[in-house]
């Protein structure tokens, strides 16, 4: 079983930041190592959704539950199918003045023991790499939203 624990503290609010992990349906597109997500059910309490995981050749689906707590946390459960035995993270959002102080833990562990063994090798760098990637998606939408706003000021 592996366990890894990221912070950060953003200049963004928690409400963006909350949507950015709780958008569970555009996760193949920034996700590392996510090639497929289908939501099955979401309302804005939570949202089971069917994600594709992959390391290469290898591919994998497994059913998760997504429970949303806005803006304050995200906490991703896996309940069934792939190669996990268990998988939960949880992200939990703090305001602090202007920014947002960012906790994101994360806590696997696979049905097979070389997966295992071969994945906690890896664990700490993934765990990294998945802070990143939120980090930088929200970013692009920060700004993608900033530009449009100005566009819709400028005198025509």
């Amino acid at each position: 079983m592996s366990r890894h624990a990221e912070q950060a503290t953003l200049a963004y609010g928690a409400d963006e930041l909350f949507g950015v992990v709780a958008d569970v349906k555009h996760y193949p597109s920034f996700v590392p190592w996510c090639s497929g997500a289908h939501i099955r059910r979401a309302d804005e309490r939570e949202v089971i959704a069917e994600l594709v995981i992959g390391f290469g050749p290898f591919q994998e689906s497994f059913t998760s539950h997504v429970a949303l707590d806005r803006p304050r946390q995200v906490s991703v459960r896996a309940i069934e199918g792939g190669p996990l035995e268990h998988l939960t993270n949880t992200w939990t959002f703090t305001p602090l003045g202007d920014k947002t102080h960012v906790d994101f833990i994360i806590d696997f562990a696979f049905k097979s023991h070389l997966l295992d063994h071969i994945a906690n090798g890896m664990f700490q760098e993934a765990a990294t790499r998945m802070m990143s990637a939120f980090q930088s998606r929200v970013h692009l939408l920060h700004m993608m939203r900033r530009r449009a706003a100005h566009r819709s000021t400028e005198p025509k």
